[in-house]
């Protein structure tokens, strides 16, 4: 399988698990969230880090949880809009998408600079902070999806009376594995059943090709963007 592939499949996982968390999985993600980040803030002190390396430690995660709330915001104003029965909703909605990519890359720069802060650190210590990270990324990418989910829906929306989008929607989560069943298989198992669901998607032209040709104008549309996520929200370092 090509690169590109693999990357639309990494995409359908990600809207996905997007499109499937619904309001009360995120309230709970906010609170753990917010448990993990105050672990992670402190986690310099806890090892007692230099002051120096602490102060700038604390003033990225003071940027990090600025730009988690202004995207939580914006995920809020584009759900909201499309809900609404106001004439300019879609238009509304396209006005707060563009605020979260913002925030967005706003958020990719600031794990970057603290992915670097912990390269400095022993062995013994970035194997520790690895532990808070591996979770860290988990409601990141949760996040993310969702927000991903929403501008798949806006654009869906722009095309295609809101009915027939969330026929459409609900038509494609039933070809993807459950977040249940997800949790069952291996990586190498889940990876599979995605590339037969995206087979099945594109092969299915009469119902599905303005959704899956939607989703790769949008893939190529952030692609660039989308790299720096993939690399930049991966907080686990190197423990050598």
């Amino acid at each position: 399988m090509t690169a590109t592939n693999d990357k639309s499949i990494h995409f359908l996982a990600l809207l996905e698990t997007g499109f499937r968390t619904d309001a009360a999985h995120l309230k709970e993600l906010e609170k753990d969230l917010a448990e993990t980040l105050h672990l992670a803030r402190f986690f310099g002190k806890k090892h007692g880090s230099p002051e120096d390396w602490n102060t700038k430690w604390h003033q990225s995660w003071s940027e990090v949880e600025r730009s988690l709330l202004r995207i939580k915001t914006a995920v809020n104003e584009v759900d909201a809009a499309i809900e609404s029965s106001d004439p300019d909703r879609l238009a509304q909605a396209t006005e707060a998408c563009a605020g979260f990519l913002v925030e967005d890359m706003s958020l990719v720069e600031e794990l970057n600079a603290i992915r670097t802060q912990v390269l400095v650190l022993n062995s013994g210590v970035r194997k520790d902070w690895n532990h808070l990270a591996h979770k860290l990324q988990t409601h990141f990418e949760t996040i993310h999806a969702c927000a991903q989910a929403l501008r798949i829906k806006l654009e869906l929306l722009k095309k295609y009376p809101k009915a027939e989008v969330e026929q459409l929607v609900q038509e494609v989560l039933s070809k993807l594995p459950s977040r249940s069943q997800a949790e069952e298989m291996t990586p190498e198992q889940c990876a599979e059943e995605y590339r037969k669901a995206a087979t099945e998607l594109e092969l299915e032209h009469h119902k599905f090709t303005g959704f899956m040709d939607l989703v790769k104008g949008m893939f190529m549309w952030v692609e660039s963007p989308e790299t720096r996520m993939e690399k930049n929200l991966q907080l686990v370092v190197d423990e050598a």
